[in-house]
């Protein structure tokens, strides 16, 4: 039975795309270029902010040299620290299960390339801040993700092995993390294509028998 699940963030428990589309185009404006939409930067997310700069400027033809990537994260990072959650919702059902997978007394926990303190504002702003015992943004790792080090400092903030862990997100990113930490993965269904045969979730109930399997003592 296990006794923790880690979950990623922006994508996998949030849909963030709006806000951070909104931060995105206020930190581009300045060079003129077509606005990004929510949609089309809920599919950059994932890597980190560095990362998803590179990918929105790409989108809309902007500049990429090192100096100019420099100059629109901070742009953003500051635009996006402003707003980060008027916009912001949960998929599915996880404002319900949050609470009962606590509950049942698991460990929760968020392994994220989302900084921070950007995380735990948009966790606050929720109302679940208080049900995560670990929260580990790509600022606090050492190595982030997809390098398995990222998870492993979730799981000992946490008190967990492998074994007891569950690790739910919605990229190949988390795909490759989980197994490269020997944590049992598993998938949403609205998050991107990925190859194997990961247990995928259609919603967050279905943690219910991964968590606790038939025919096993309740946890509280």
């Amino acid at each position: 039975m296990k006794t923790a699940v880690i979950f990623d963030l922006d994508g996998t428990l949030v849909d963030s795309s709006p806000d951070i589309a909104a931060a995105l185009n206020k930190a581009f404006a300045p060079w003129g270029v077509s606005e990004l939409t929510a949609p089309e930067v809920l599919g950059m997310l994932g890597g980190g902010p560095r990362a998803l700069i590179a990918q929105a400027l790409t989108a809309i033809d902007g500049p990429l040299d090192d100096e100019s990537l420099d100059e629109a994260l901070a742009r953003y990072s500051a635009e996006y620290l402003a707003a980060p959650s008027a916009k912001t919702e949960f998929f599915a059902d996880a404002a319900k299960v949050i609470p009962k997978l606590a509950a049942r007394g698991l460990k929760l926990g968020i392994c994220t390339n989302k900084r921070t303190e950007l995380a735990d504002l948009l966790l606050e702003h929720l109302g679940v801040r208080a049900y995560f015992s670990a929260l580990v943004g790509v600022d606090r790792a050492a190595y982030p993700k997809p390098h398995p080090m990222h998870l492993e400092q979730t799981m000992a903030e946490l008190d967990v092995t492998p074994e007891e862990c569950v690790y739910v997100g919605d990229t190949a990113i988390d795909q490759s993390t989980a197994r490269a930490a020997g944590v049992r993965y598993t998938h949403v269904a609205w998050g991107h294509e990925i190859e194997g045969n990961d247990t995928r979730l259609e919603c967050f109930e279905d943690l219910m028998p991964i968590v606790e399997p038939p025919g096993s003592p309740p946890t509280v």
